[in-house]
């Protein structure tokens, strides 16, 4: 694994008309792979990088910030096919096997006592009417007729989304000054050459602070 922090990136895939279906996060060449359910598109001018060289905290935050605002389809907020808010890779969750087998080692054996599981089941009932609650106010509001006022409201919104896109789109395509580039280190200086340059000696593929 690269020891380099900033190797992340929020990335999003485009429909033919130019707006988001997908807001995503990774390294390498993630963007690239499919993954789930989402089609990644065939036609690769449509695979935009929104954010590059970021650390994986800051690649999660901007992700969730992204979907945000573009909204998601399954929850009637938007025009993203995502099925979560994004993030979840907040605290690096990658677990060493020597941690696996600690965790393993530590729980074998365990059982839970009579009281304990009294205690766990009437915890998930209350989580149940919980979610039985708001599932069913989530309902209410999604089969309630929106307004006329709501509706233009929701039209100016994704106006801006639109705008800010293309504009997003100008400074990460070809026509961008930073297209085509990348971060050399020396250990000591960062300079930022063309990709299809020569990495000089005693420099590498890199950004450090």
């Amino acid at each position: 694994m690269s020891n380099n922090i900033y190797r992340y990136y929020v990335y999003a895939y485009l429909r033919s008309d130019g707006t988001p279906y997908y807001i995503g996060k990774g390294c390498n060449n993630r963007a690239y792979k499919k993954h789930g359910t989402i089609p990644v598109p065939k036609d690769k001018s449509r695979i935009v990088f929104l954010e590059t060289n970021l650390s994986n905290i800051g690649a999660c935050a901007l992700e969730r910030r992204y979907i945000r605002w573009y909204g998601r389809k399954d929850l009637g907020t938007g025009i993203l096919r995502n099925r979560t808010d994004g993030g979840e890779g907040k605290h690096n969750c990658y677990v060493s096997e020597y941690t696996r087998s600690r965790i393993r080692l530590a729980n074998t054996g365990k059982t839970n006592t009579s009281e304990q599981k009294a205690k766990i089941s009437a915890a998930n009932k209350g989580k149940t009417h919980k979610l039985e609650a708001r599932i069913k106010i989530s309902n209410t509001h999604k089969h309630k007729p929106k307004s006329t006022e709501h509706k233009n409201k929701l039209s100016i919104a994704n106006t801006g989304k639109k705008h800010r896109l293309e504009t997003i789109l100008k400074m990460s395509g070809p026509n961008s000054s930073q297209y085509g580039t990348m971060w050399i280190t020396n250990g000591v200086q960062n300079k930022k050459v063309k990709k299809n340059d020569l990495i000089p000696s005693g420099w590498k593929k890199e950004r450090v602070l």
